[in-house]
């Protein structure tokens, strides 16, 4: 998505990327189609901020958020009477336990620690990399951190998208795009007054080589900006901070399946099913993507059946958001595995074995390590690989213990 010229045309782009019609819009926000269809024909350019305020609220309560960033930022820079009412809704929910969870102000259940651990790396680094699984929330956590820093770059915040971008892209391309996105705001490196600026780019690990070259080109021509990247792939370069974003705790992941579910059917009552919102949570590892599509589902089945039905056909459910590799957890997850080589995706399938945490050791001590050692003599590169690529998942104690999310475990299944 790219800013538009104007809020008709900007909001008709979000809409038909949500997949909603006029009429879906305005039954989703409670404003009449007839504003809808004058604020997209540009008949209505200043619309009413109550209005403006219902129709980003509903791209809010479906998980758009980037939607929702997008349109509150356009409104902002042009100084526009709405921004004041674009702060979103909160929505207060129980536990099961009837102890109240409060009000979601970060939008972001369970993220504020990390929303306030990446500004401060931001105030000392210039290039961030937020690097973590698909479905993790890597995107809507990069829009979370550049609208809490917006007030300190002044030179305003820009937004490329390179998740739609062939691999043939090359550096002279993707730098050409993200200058393009700069300029909308006016020149970077502007000598008559320095402003500070954030350029947000979004899914670079296809493209992970031209598009950190870029990174470093502007770092070193453009003493003014500061880049914040969101990637599968961990990057290796000097001056990059990375920051790991993992699936959510228990209990923030019952947070977010309780708000979700609730948003989704206000009148749906989980008060006695504390048990089984656990366990779903557990079983989908706190992915905060497979929690909202488990959490829509209930609107048609029941919580017990939810809990009964196997991962893979939760992970297999759409949603109206994203990026067309991003509509399933199975889309998701076969993206990434399209991006290994053969040895990758061989120890890859061999680890599904393994369904509590390993260690190297563990690896080497198998039952069958002389095939391990056969099959694969570059263990430790290939692990290590997989870490970086986000298919494993590595804490880092004494002695480092790897282990697999169920989701990716349940999809490289289907893939063998």
């Amino acid at each position: 998505m790219r800013h538009g010229s104007n809020l008709g045309g900007l909001l008709a782009r979000q809409r038909m990327d949500a997949g909603w019609s006029q009429e879906e819009l305005a039954d989703r926000s409670g404003v009449s189609v007839r504003t809808v269809r004058n604020i997209e024909t540009g008949a209505v350019q200043s619309p009413r901020h109550s209005s403006l305020s219902l129709v980003v609220a509903a791209f809010q309560a479906a998980g758009l958020f980037e939607a929702e960033y997008v349109l509150r930022d356009f409104t902002d820079r042009n100084g526009m009477e709405s921004s004041v009412a674009l702060s979103g809704r909160s929505v207060g929910v129980s536990t099961s336990n009837g102890a109240p969870t409060g009000d979601d102000h970060d939008r972001l259940v369970g993220r504020k620690n990390d929303i306030s651990r990446m500004c401060d790396s931001l105030h000392r680094n210039r290039w961030i990399t937020l690097v973590g699984p698909g479905g993790v929330g890597k995107t809507k956590l990069a829009f979370a951190v550049a609208d809490r820093l917006r007030s300190q770059f002044t030179g305003g915040v820009s937004v490329v998208h390179l998740g739609e971008t062939s691999v043939d892209h090359d550096e002279t391309a993707i730098w050409h795009t993200v200058c393009e996105a700069l300029l909308t705001g006016g020149s970077p490196g502007d000598s008559s007054e320095v402003k500070r600026r954030l350029v947000v780019i979004d899914n670079i690990e296809h493209l992970q080589t031209p598009a950190v070259r870029v990174c470093q080109r502007l770092l070193a021509e453009f003493p003014d900006v500061w880049i914040l990247i969101t990637s599968r792939h961990a990057v290796a370069a000097a001056g990059v901070k990375t920051v790991e974003v993992r699936p959510l705790s228990a209990v923030d992941a019952e947070r977010l399946f309780l708000h979700r579910a609730l948003a989704a059917c206000p009148d749906l009552d989980l008060t006695d099913r504390g048990s089984a919102v656990t366990e779903i949570c557990r079983k989908l590892d706190g992915l905060p993507f497979a929690l909202e599509l488990a959490a829509l589902r209930l609107r048609s089945l029941s919580i017990d059946t939810l809990l009964e039905a196997p991962v893979r056909q939760i992970v297999a459910q759409p949603s109206v958001a994203g990026l067309p590799h991003q509509r399933t957890l199975v889309e998701s997850v076969t993206w990434s595995y399209g991006m290994l080589g053969e040895e990758q995706r061989r120890l890859l399938h061999w680890l599904t074995g393994f369904l509590e945490d390993f260690t190297i050791k563990d690896l080497l001590g198998h039952p069958d390590r002389k095939a391990v050692a056969d099959d694969f003599p570059q263990l430790f590169d290939i692990v290590s690989d997989l870490v970086d690529r986000s298919m494993l998942q590595v804490y880092r104690g004494a002695e480092y213990r790897y282990s697999m999310l169920g989701s990716i475990r349940k999809v490289i299944g289907i893939l063998q």
